[in-house]
Order: structure tokens, then sequence, then C-alpha cells
């Protein structure tokens, strides 16, 4: 990889490159030639007083020691008189500035294509560098994203006119030379020394500005870090009286970060008094120079102010992209260092040259998987092998025995081909395991080794994470459960089907099918005698298994507007309230809610478990509870302004939380759960029509998208007073939905949870969302297991130690998966002896102590090497 920024751009699109530098300088020399030719032209009509014809885009090159009328004629134009020059020269100059334009927007596309394909190849190199990286090279790996990420900010200009800029500069400074020629030839030394003298000075300048804001951004930082530092020790300095010494402290950093940026400023201000200087004398050294005659001069050898002007032009172009080219060279150096890293890190990734082919050796159908004097290290789990020497015809069940840290998960992982030796030799067939290609060895033998990186999307495409397609199509919905029972995963799949809603306009079937089992969910209950364990939502009665607000609202909340950390303030809600003469009473349910609260918790840590388990606020909301009850005997007399409205919009919200079965602080009787249906009706019947789409109201006959599949199974809530509801109450829908044959509907909603990184939870109608952080190890191991069975490798390599598990369970899980894996290679990792005497006779137990292969079962290690 190529370390220059510039040529590693040059060498992304050499040909579009090559193109916007042909076409900026061999097409925009001429024109802007052309321009000035015209621009001089049309002065000299202005300068001229006699009525003679005048020559039109004459170029005549005046040689030092000559008169201006024996100056060789390079083109000699036409002759037109002064009334028609304005004219053509302007319609020359008009059609010159459109060329340009169209020239100007050409060779952007073409630098911008060039960035384009610059960033893209950084990124594929980068990309291709982690993807063929060892197990070794985290901590490279860990640096290259930073630096590519800084690289691809920066680079912007540097790739898409590195080469372009200096081509033109170049270009520009000739063409001022050239135009100094052509008015006289006195004039070149000076051009020439004026620009070198306006680089110089532009120069000084970019590094002194360079170093200022380097200077600022440091001084912003530090103040930015300071203040935070201060309040976080704001209790420490009311504690012990330290205001003075925070203030001293502060001040002696923000002093000397002053001085430093005071010098900064002086170093630019003595920069800048060059460039100054610059705007005055260049335009007098010009003149100067143009009136300047020898003592042999005539008036032949003055110089025309058409051609001064012309000459004028040039310079200012040149000076300009003189700017510009010094300006991209500061920009160079800037992303220059974090090409050299990156390509120091790439190379060391990928020590072939690139682009080069390299033959896979093909993968046998069978044979022996051997070792010989191979040593090895697991960086993922730390443990190290030395001098194992085995061989192990495939397929074949065999297993792996040795205590935690011997080197079994090692092991595992080496047999696997995921750690390469680091001495000795690993080969399947008699071919070394680093001849077949990575990605078709990864398919056939794969390890199951570890907890499962998830992925951004379904939980389907996390399972089928490295499938190939046709992997994909032959494993079927009833081939995936099948894979999910015997891994262990189908507990948790199923209750996230049970959990995600359903969508009747992407899938009627499933919404007729759902509202029919709650009909058969209700018959089996009262067949069971189990009415009582499920309070249906009923339009006329106030459900006692729901909080306030959701008695309220009876339906489900589509987006945030009615969410219930925004439901206290949501104005229409409001409203209604106060119509219903409600405010007030539920600011004194909330009061009383925020008082028995506290005083129920009051010696309880904030991160005690029951306070987290029934508190109705948040520990971060504790100390302003205790505050107002202190302040509020009753809910009235509320402070006024802001503060008081905030304090009863915090008390609606705990009340609208509280639910009477679950807190039993006795608030709600029966003539408030009157009112609050009463307050339902209103609700619904005056709701305007912008927010009849934000709620889904309750219907006995019709399924409610925005809830669960299992609040809609039941159509209303699990009774909370009789131990043991949930559960049989659940074990009742799931044998309704398998009567039903909705029992693969539900796994197939489960499977189409979505999987966000990052995320803790799902907000209110977004139940099929799931965060990193709702998937336990157990259930990141069996997704791992389940993505290695759906490949159908050849061999699996099972080296998860399954020693949490109780042993029954470890020795039933065994036994079905090799049974699944009847008449294929599987190599499995066992916990200890006593899991190994329940299992069927292996075709072979490895036994691993101390960092190396001790045995293997009747066989001697000579005899399995060789």
């Amino acid at each position: 990889m190529q370390r220059e920024p510039i040529l590693f751009a040059w060498a992304s699109s050499p040909r579009r490159h090559a193109a916007a530098l042909g076409l900026a300088v061999g097409l925009g020399t001429p024109l802007a030639l052309f321009v000035l030719i015209c621009l001089r032209d049309l002065i000299a009509v202005l300068t001229r007083s006699s009525p003679d014809a005048l020559p039109f885009l004459r170029i005549a090159l005046p040689l030092p020691g000559h008169h201006l009328n024996e100056a060789p004629v390079l083109f000699p134009g036409w002759l037109l008189p002064p009334s028609e020059l304005p004219l053509m020269a302007l319609s020359a100059l008009s059609v010159a500035a459109l060329a340009l334009a169209a020239l100007g927007g050409v060779v952007a596309l073409l630098c911008f294509s060039v960035q384009a394909r610059a960033t893209a190849r950084l990124r594929t190199r980068a990309r291709e560098a982690i993807l063929a990286s060892p197990p070794g090279a985290r901590e490279d790996l860990r640096a290259l994203p930073v630096l590519v990420g800084r690289a691809l900010a920066r680079m912007g200009m540097v790739s898409a006119v590195g080469i372009v800029v200096p081509g033109l500069t170049i270009a520009a400074i000739l063409l001022a030379l050239v135009m100094a020629e052509l008015a006289a030839p006195r004039l070149v030394p000076v051009v020439a020394l004026l620009l070198a003298a306006t680089g110089l000075a532009r120069a000084l300048l970019l590094s002194r500005a360079a170093a200022r804001l380097g200077l600022r951004r440091d001084d912003t930082a530090a103040t930015e870090s300071g203040l935070r530092d201060l309040i976080r020790r704001m209790p420490a300095v009311r504690a012990h009286g330290a205001a003075a010494f925070e203030r001293r402290r502060l001040g002696l950093r923000a002093r000397a970060a002053r001085s430093a940026l005071v010098r900064a400023e002086a170093r630019l201000a003595y920069a800048r008094a060059p460039a100054l200087a610059l705007v005055v004398i260049l335009p007098a050294l010009l003149i100067a120079t143009a009136l300047w005659q020898g003592e042999a001069a005539t008036e032949a050898d003055n110089v025309l102010p058409g051609a001064l002007a012309a000459a004028a032009g040039a310079f200012g172009i040149a000076a300009l992209l003189v700017s510009a080219c010094l300006r991209l060279w500061a920009e160079r150096r800037a992303v220059a260092p974090l090409f050299r890293d990156i390509a120091a890190i790439v190379e060391a990734l990928e020590p072939r040259q690139a682009g080069e082919a390299r033959d896979f050796a093909p993968f046998p159908p069978s044979g022996a998987l051997a070792a010989r004097g191979v040593g090895a290290y697991d960086p993922a789990s730390g443990e190290r092998l030395t001098g194992v020497d085995l061989a192990l015809p495939m397929p074949a069940h065999i297993a792996i025995v040795g205590p935690r840290g011997s080197g079994v998960r090692a092991l595992a992982a080496l047999l696997a081909g995921q750690i390469e030796p680091t001495a000795g030799a690993l080969t399947y067939g008699g071919t070394p395991l680093r001849a077949f290609d990575p990605a078709e060895r990864a398919r056939r033998i794969a390890l199951a080794g570890s907890e499962a990186i998830l992925i951004e999307g379904t939980l389907r495409q996390n399972l089928l994470y490295g499938a190939r397609s046709g992997d994909r199509e032959a494993s079927g919905l009833a081939e995936r459960i099948a894979i999910l029972k015997l891994t262990g995963l189908d507990a948790f799949v199923y209750e996230r089907g049970l959990e995600a809603s359903v969508d009747p306009e992407d899938d009627p079937a499933t919404a007729v099918a759902v509202v029919a089992a709650r009909r058969a969910v209700r018959e089996a209950l009262a067949a069971q005698g189990m009415e009582r364990l499920v309070e249906p939502f009923d339009p006329a009665r106030y459900n006692h298994q729901a909080d306030l607000g959701e008695n309220l609202l009876f339906g489900e909340a589509v987006g945030p507007a009615f969410s219930p950390a925004r439901l206290a303030a949501h104005p229409y809600l409001r409203a209604v309230l106060e119509a219903e003469d409600l405010t007030r009473t539920l600011a004194d349910v909330g009061l009383q809610v925020a008082r028995s609260t506290v005083e129920i918790f009051s010696d309880l840590p904030d991160d005690h478990p029951l306070f987290e388990t029934f508190s109705l606020f948040p520990a971060a909301e504790r100390g302003y509870f205790e505050d107002l009850v202190a302040r509020q005997p009753e809910a009235r007399g509320f402070r006024r302004g802001p503060a008081g409205q905030r304090d009863r919009e915090r008390l609606i919200g705990l009340a609208l939380r509280y639910n009477e079965t679950r807190h039993r602080f006795g608030l709600i009787d029966a003539a408030l759960e009157e009112r609050l249906v009463a307050a339902r009706h209103s609700f619904a019947a005056l709701l305007p029509p912008r927010y009849r789409e934000k709620i889904e109201f309750y219907d006995p006959a019709r399924l409610t998208a925005a809830a669960s599949l299992e609040e809609n199974l039941l159509f209303g809530r699990i009774t909370q007073g009789e131990a043991g509801a949930e559960a049989r109450v659940r074990a009742l829908v799931r044998r309704v939905l398998a009567e039903q044959g909705l029992e693969p509907t539900v796994y197939r909603l489960g499977l189409a949870t979505r999987i966000e990184a990052g995320t803790a939870g799902a907000a209110q109608g977004q139940r099929a969302v799931l965060g990193e952080g709702a998937i336990g190890p157990r259930e990141r191991v069996a997704i791992e297991f389940v993505r290695c069975l759906v490949r159908r490798p050849d061999l699996l390599v099972v080296g998860l130690t399954l020693d949490e598990r109780k042993p029954d369970e470890v020795a039933a899980r065994i036994s079905r998966l090799r049974a699944v894996r009847a008449g294929a290679g599987l190599v499995v990792c066992l916990p200890d002896e006593a899991t190994l005497r329940r299992q069927a006779p292996f075709d072979a137990v490895i036994r691993v102590e101390r960092n190396t292969v001790t045995g293997i079962d009747g066989l001697r290690l000579s005899e399995a090497a060789s």
C-alpha cells in the first residue's frame, strides 16, 4: 500500500486523474491565455485615441534588446475598427467564460470521482486487511479503524486535487511569465520574484495559523475538561470551602493558555506584516518596472496598459493557485503520517503483495486430522499448547476431556483451524489446514467455541450468519425449530415470539388466526376453571390488573406521543382530566403514593432489589419526591408558576403508574373507578383526528397491532393475586397455540425479532426490538451453536465447556447432538469424567493436561500420530 496519500489517490484511478489533469492544464491554460489577450485588446480600445484599426488577438514576442516593433509576430490577428473590437472582445470573453465554466464542471466531476474511488479503495484495503488478519493481531486491529476514520476525514481535497492543483499551479506560473514576456521582457524577472515572495509569505502565514489553531483547540479542550472537573469537585468545594483554591488553580491554567495564545497571535501578526506589505509593493513594482526605461529607450519600448493589465491578471491567477497549492500541501502533511501508520498495519496484516493470486487446495471429503509436534496459543482463552501429536480419522466422534485451563479450548480451536500453529504441522487429509481457502475451511470445519458476536438485524439473520444461500434455503422453519430445541434456544425464541406484534395489513391470515385463538383461550380457561386467572379488557369496567394510565387509555400507544413517560404531560389528556374534574384527584393520589413510597423504603438504599422492583419512581428521582412530600402536606397550595406546574405533572405521572392490585395502598375505590371509566369514554370519544393514529384502542373482535401476541391472545391481564397464575396461564396458552397450529408462527415471529446493538430494551409499541443486553451469555452460546449446525459442516468442533449446566441436561444435549451428527465428524469438549461415563462410547477420547495431550484412550501417542 502506498504511504504517500497523493500517490495512493493516483493509483486508485490513474486514468481519471490523468484526464482531469490533461483537461485542466491542456484546455484551461489556453482558455486563460485567450481571456487575458481579449482583456488586453479591450483595454487597448479604451486607451487608444486614434480612429485607426486595431489588431485583435495579435501575439508578438518581444525580445530583450529589441524594440516592440521588431518583435517576432507569432499570430497576426485581425485588424478591426475601434467600434467593432469591443463587441468582438466581449463576445469572445463570454464564450470563453462559458467554456471555462463547463471545463471546470467536468474537471470537478472527475476530481470528485477520483476522491470517491480513493476513499473506497482505502476502506476496501482496511476491510480486507481485517478479514485476512490472524487471531493474534488484536492490537493492530484496534488501532486501524481510528486511523482510517481520521484519514477519511482529512484526505478529501488531497485525494481529489492532489495532482491537479500542483499541475495547474505550474501552468499558471508559466502563463504569468509568458504574459509578462508579451508585455515587456523586463517584467519577467520581477514577476518571478514577486511570485516567490508571495509563496513564501503565504507559507509562513499557513504555518503560523495552523499553530494558533492547534493552541486554540487545546485551550478549548482544556477549558471544557477543567469546568467538568470543577463540577465533579463541587461537593468537596462546598464541604471544605475550597472555592479560592479552585479559582487560583483554574486561573493559573487559563493564564498559561492565554500566554501561549498571545505568543501565537504575535507570531501570526508578524507573518501577516510581509503579506500586507506585498499588497502595496506588488502593484507598485509592476507599474514601476513597466514605466522604467533605459537611456536608449524610445516610445516603442513603453508597456501598453492592456498588456500590463493582462500580465497583472496572469500574476493574480498564479498567486491564487500558489496559495491553494500551499494549503493543499499543508493538508497533505497532516494526513501523510496517518497513511504511513495505516500502510504499516495493512502490510503487517497482508504480508503478500496486493492482488497476488493464490491457489487454494481442494478440501477433501474425508481424511485424518493430524498434528505433529504442534504448539499454539489461543488469544481468546489465553490457553497454550505444546508438543501435540495425534491423528484422528474422520468422520468420527471424538471427546476431549481435561480440567479448566489445561488447554482444552485451545485444542478445540486448533483442530477447527481457527488458530494457527506456532510450531509443527496440522493437516487434514494430508494437506495443511492453512492451504485451504479460509472461508471454505470455516464452512467444512465449524467451531462452536464462544459466545456469538451479534449483528444488527433479525434474530434469524443472526442465526444464519455465515451460512451460504443453499444452506439458508435448505434449512426450513421446521428444521430450524428442531435445531433451536437441540441447542436449548427454543424457549428464548418462543418467548420473543409471544412478545412480538402482528401487523394485520402485512399478515392478515395470522391476524385472523390470532383472534380465533383468543376465543379458544377464553374457552380453555373456562373449561379448566381458570377464568379468574385472567381479567379481560372490558370497555365498561375498570381493569384491576392494569395501572391507572392503562385504564384511561384502554389501548396501546403507537409511538411516543402517549407513551407512559410522556402521558402525564400530554395536553389532550390533561384537558380530559380537567373536564372530568380528575386533576386534583390524581394529584392527591400521586402525593399519597409518593408519601407511602418514601415511608416504606426510607431505610433501604437506592440499589436495593425491593426498591427497584416495587417503587413507582426511579432511584434518581427519590430525593425530589422526598423533598416534595416534606414541603407539600396535601394536594393543595402548589407553588405558583412553572415549579408548581412541574410538581403537579410529576404527581399525576406517579398516579398514572399506580396499580391497586400490585401496590395495595388503598387509593382507588369503586367511585373513583367509575369516574376513571367515564374519563376513558370521554378520552376516546373526543380524541382529535390528529391523535387517532397515535393510539390503538382494544377491540374484542379484532387484533391490536400495537400489542404483543400474548396480550392479543389473552385480551386482558393475568391476575396478580394468586400464586402460580402466570405459569399456569402461559402453559395453557402454549397448549392452545399447539392445538391451533400456531406454534410455528410464534417461532417465526420470534426469529423475526430485531436486535439493535447497544439498546437496553424496547420502547412500548416496539416489542419486537431487542437490545444486545437482553441476550444473555447462554443465549449467545446457543446462537453460536445454531450458526454452526445450520452450515452442515463435515466436522463440528464444540469447544464449549458446559460444566455450569446440570449433569443430566448436559448428557442429554450431547446425546441428541451425537444423534444429529451421526455419520459426520464431531469433536466435543466434556467437562469431566462423569459426563463421559454418561455417554455412549466415543470413537476416541483425548485427554489434555498441563497444556498438552497426555493420551488417547486405547492408543499410544506414537500410534495416533503415525
